[in-house]
Formats: C-alpha cells, structure tokens, sequence
C-alpha cells in the first residue's frame, strides 16, 4: 500500500477521487509527517505527538473504535499520554478518550490532563439530554444502529480564545473558531510546522450545512481558516482525509475553501436583504465556479444547498418566507386533501411513478410523500414511496443526503413489504 503521503499527493492530484474514496473512511493507517508527529487515518483524524514529558494526543478517534485506536497509538509507543487536545467535542473526535482514561487505570497511570474550548462542556451536556434523538438521526445519516454514547470524559482545562500548552519543549497553540461547532479549535505546533484543523478542512465541501445537526457558522470558519493561511504551516493535518503538503498549497487548500464558504455567504446575505424568501436563495446561490474542480471542496458529505439553510436559519431565523408555512396546516391533513384533489391517493402514486421515470425525482417525492401520507397503510403506496427514495438515494453523492434519503426507502420498504437492494455507498 501506498504510503500516506503518497496517497495525498494523488488526492491532490485528481489521481484518487474523494468520490471513490470517501474522506472518512477508517483505514487505520498511520504515518511519522514529521519528527515525532504520528498521523492517523481513522473515522475521525488524530494525531500522537512524542514530548519529552510524554504524549500530546490531538483528538481521540470515536467511542465506538476506542479500544483500537489505543492499541493503533501504543504501536507507536508506550509513552505515558501526557495532554490530550479535543479539537471539539463531536463523538468521532473527542469519545475515544475513555480507553485511554481505562488503560491508564489498569497500569496506575494519573489520567492525562484534556484541554477544549469551555463550550465542549455544554454540547456533552447537550449530548446527554438529546441521546435518543441523536442516535437516531445518525442512524438515519450513516445506516447504523440507533446507539449514542453515555458517558463523557470533559475537559480538565478550559480556554476561551487562545491557550498554548507546553509539553517537553513543544509548544501547541490551541486557536478557537466557530465553524462547523461551536467549539472548535485548532492546533499549531511552530516547532515542527504542523497545522491541525480538526474539522475546518475535512476533504469535502464544508459541513456548514448537516440538516440535522446544531448551528454551524459559514462566515467565522471563513475567518478563521484565513488566520491559518498566515502561520507558515508545512503540513496539515485535516479532520477527515489526508494530509496536506507544502506550504503554498496549505495556503491554497485554506484560503479557497474561505472564499467558498465566504461566496455563499455573501451571496445569501444579499438576497436576504431583497426580500428574497429561502426556496428562492437556496435555487440561486452557487460556489464559485472556479472551485468546482477542487479535490479537498467535492460534496460527498455536505452539500452547499445545506449551508446556505444553515446560513439562512443563524442569519434569518426559522421562518422560510412562506406565509402558508407559517403555522402550517398538519401535514397529514395536507396529503389528504391534496389526495382528494387529485382524485385518490392512488392517482398521486401514478404520478409519481410518471414524473419518476420523467427523472423528475425532486417532485416524485413531494407527490409519493403526499400519498403515503393520505394513505399510510397503503402498501402500494409505500412500495412506490421506497422506490422514489431508493433512487434518490442513489443519484446523491453526498453522504447525509444519501443517508436520510435511504432511510426514507427503506422505511417505506419495510411497510410494503418489499425488500431494497444493498446500500453500496454506506461508509
């Protein structure tokens, strides 16, 4: 196999496409980019940094991997885990903590002191009272079980905007950001050039957008990814997907997924301020086209219709502009008069069925939602309804959209009856 840093020269290259190696896929590689700097390629990215006084862990992997990713760090070595860096506090980059808190129980090790943002605490909290929900829409985005983890290791030192640790000689500068959480930071180690922006750049159109997900923040993630451009960085190491080498093009890969994010956002904010309601902003807005080629800015996992929602909602609020929409009518009751409309629930399938095979799959699924919706014991409704979603599912090369659209097939499935074909995209 090909070493990583060969592998993010054909990355960048255009040689190996994110559309067929999706950034967060685990593969569980590890390379030495630079002196005692271990990366690993894991659902989440993390890094192992050799100090004098120990082992400074940037990020932790996932809760439900934990107990390989510290067997993958004691390959490198048997260091004693000094500080621990969340770069925030999502489960796939802070939860694998726990393994390292209970292998240093076993061997009567004192814990590593853990350093976040002083909002991680709140979104544990968040966590904990949301369990049920968040379970179930990964389950949704990703097509796994409903689980959600219980427990959390929170930070033992908390900062505000800026925090330089020191361990064995090697300074980390910890640099708050709002971007796709609340309580993001990144990571710079000036002895050794190596940037760590967590989830500021993850291979991939920015997530600024999940639909189902808290707040994310276009504009300050534009802001601070053009603070990164200036420190002089000669390796990055991103949140998901590979390393970056060089520093012309750390600067290239920050500075244009900043102007990405800045474009939509410019170009949202101005049709607000026309009067412009959402479905109008949302059919208008576009990145630049000259990034549209850009390996590191593919919508395989957000898509920027999303981000341009999600602007909207920090910008605007929750309402689309629609007066209907307002205090909307149930939306059962909808289907059902749209459904007597139309002559039956069974003329609406028709329909939907025709505009399906027109490759109208945006407006098959307002009409086979309807139907099912009018008639929700039909199972040919649902039949029709797992169809619709299973191709629209298959035509979305973005990972939530895929998920959520899946979902939506395979519930109707089961209710039909009927059996869909294995998901080949699932991660």
């Amino acid at each position: 196999m090909a070493s990583i840093r060969e592998q993010a020269e054909k990355f960048w290259n255009g040689e190996i496409a994110v559309r067929e190696q999706h950034p967060l896929t685990p593969t569980g590689e590890s390379e030495e980019i630079a002196p005692g700097v271990m990366f690993y390629r894991w659902f989440a990215n993390f890094a192992a940094v050799r100090t004098e006084d120990g082992l400074v862990l940037i990020d932790t992997g996932a809760w439900f991997n934990q107990e390989e990713t510290v067997r993958m760090v004691r390959r490198f070595t048997p260091d004693r885990i000094n500080t621990v860096i969340y770069t925030h506090g999502h489960v796939d980059h802070a939860l694998g903590m726990a393994a390292f808190v209970a292998e240093g129980q076993k061997n009567h090790v004192a814990r590593a002191r853990v350093v976040g943002h002083r909002a991680v605490a709140a979104r544990f909290d968040r966590y904990k009272r949301t369990a049920g929900y968040n379970g179930l829409i990964n389950a949704r985005q990703f097509g796994g079980p409903e689980a959600w983890p219980a427990d959390y290791v929170y930070p033992d030192t908390y900062f505000d905007d800026r925090l330089t640790v020191t361990a064995g000689g090697l300074q980390f500068e910890c640099h708050h950001g709002r971007g796709e959480t609340d309580d993001a930071c990144w990571v710079y180690i000036a002895r050794r050039k190596v940037l760590c922006t967590g989830d500021f750049i993850i291979w991939a159109s920015p997530n600024a957008g999940n639909p189902q997900k808290a707040q994310r923040y276009a504009r300050e993630w534009a802001e601070a990814l053009r603070v990164m451009a200036k420190t002089g960085a000669e390796v990055l190491l991103p949140g998901h997907g590979v390393p970056v080498f060089g520093a012309m093009r750390i600067r290239q890969i920050l500075n244009e997924t900043a102007e990405y994010l800045q474009s939509l956002y410019d170009q949202t904010i101005a049709l607000m301020n026309t009067g412009a309601a959402l479905d109008e902003i949302v059919a208008q807005v576009a990145p630049p086209a000259r990034l549209a080629d850009r390996p590191y800015l593919q919508a395989v996992y957000d898509e920027p219709q999303y981000i341009v929602r999600n602007i909207w909602r920090l910008e605007g609020g929750w309402h689309d502009g629609r007066p209907a929409h307002l205090k909307p009518a149930p939306a059962a009751a909808l289907a059902r008069e749209i459904a007597e409309l139309a002559g039956g629930a069974d003329q609406l399938v028709a329909r939907a069925l025709e505009r399906m095979a027109a490759g109208e799959l945006a407006l098959a699924a307002h009409l086979i939602d309807w139907a099912a919706g009018a008639a929700p014991d039909d199972p040919a409704a649902h039949a029709a309804r797992a169809k619709i979603y299973a191709a629209r599912a298959d035509e979305s090369p973005a990972t939530m959209t895929h998920g959520i659209f899946r979902a939506a097939a395979a519930e109707s499935a089961a209710k039909a009856g009927v059996e869909l074909p294995a998901d080949s995209r699932k991660i």
